[in-house]
């Protein structure tokens, strides 16, 4: 069942990860010219400017703020409390974006959508919001030094899986629409 479910360009490929399981993974390409690795660059890229667009528009937030004349602010009360409702929002927003949305829409974020891949268990089923939420704070160490500790991670990887991906146990694969197409 699953295995009619794989891509031709898996199914051409397919060896299993370890004797006796049932994981079919595509074989192991060159690092140089990797099928999913610039398109995870791209969805990054277009990721990164998504995530950080959405919880901008939650400092609209500190326009609320009443200041004097020269510019400082009235109320250390309310600006803390309004400090803390920018935070709560952003963090509600990205987890939305990197968390919530992905396990509705098939393991895509919108860069995934744009590019052509999708997170996966590494069954190949359906990642879980559990998995996507481990991928979520682990982007933090994958996109330190602008995303060198990740593609380090994904170029030294068997799999090409990130510290996020390896930690969650999920892929990023090929596919557009529901399947893996």
């Amino acid at each position: 069942m699953y295995e009619r479910s794989l891509p031709q360009h898996f199914a051409r490929s397919a060896r299993p990860a370890r004797s006796g399981a049932r994981l079919w993974l595509p074989a192991v390409e060159s690092p140089l010219v990797p099928s999913v690795l610039w398109r995870r660059i791209g969805q990054f890229l277009v990721d990164v400017v998504a995530s950080a667009l959405l919880p901008g528009a939650a400092m609209l937030l500190f326009v609320l703020l009443p200041t004097h004349p020269d510019g400082s602010i009235r109320s250390g009360p309310l600006t803390a409390t309004i400090t803390a409702g920018v935070i709560v929002v952003a963090v509600a927003i990205l987890f939305w974006y990197w968390v919530l949305r992905p396990a509705e829409h098939d393991g895509r974020t919108w860069g995934m959508q744009v590019f052509g891949i999708r997170v996966v268990d590494v069954s190949g089923g359906r990642a879980g919001r559990r998995q996507l939420g481990i991928r979520w704070l682990l982007l933090a160490v994958d996109a330190f030094a602008l995303g060198a500790i990740g593609l380090t991670a994904v170029l030294g990887s068997e799999r090409r899986q990130r510290v996020g991906d390896r930690v969650a146990g999920t892929l990023v694969v090929r596919g557009r629409g529901p399947g893996l197409d």
